[in-house]
């Protein structure tokens, strides 16, 4: 899947990822190329993950931490109960070590309601 260029887009507030291949390198160069500073929310919507893409994780990971510290926003990882939702809820904090370490990721189930309404 091809990068975005988000740079030109200065009042960019809220980033939804959704796809159905397992890479994620994708998400993490898109982000590179972010210039707005009003980011409020990042949501991540996996489909599949494939232990080759672990690396491809990290990368997103260690990006986020950034994006979290400088901007003061919180990601979620959302899943799907009974669509291996439990196995990609229960491989977030190998996927992303450093957010669930630091407590900067959020875990939301598809379709519950949250404090920001309902995902």
């Amino acid at each position: 899947m091809p990068q975005l260029d988000l740079s030109k887009a200065t009042k960019l507030r809220y980033l939804t990822f959704q796809w159905r291949e397992s890479s994620v390198r994708w998400i993490t160069m898109t982000l590179q190329t972010v210039k707005s500073r009003g980011i409020q929310h990042i949501d991540i919507y996996p489909m599949t993950i494939g232990e080759e893409v672990y690396p491809e994780w990290q990368d997103l990971d260690h990006l986020l931490v950034k994006l979290c510290t400088s901007h003061s926003i919180r990601p979620r990882v959302m899943y799907e109960a009974g669509r291996g939702g439990k196995i990609l809820r229960d491989r977030v904090s190998s996927l992303l070590p450093e957010l669930t370490r630091r407590g900067l990721v959020d875990l939301v189930e598809a379709g519950r309601q949250n404090s920001g309404g309902w995902v």
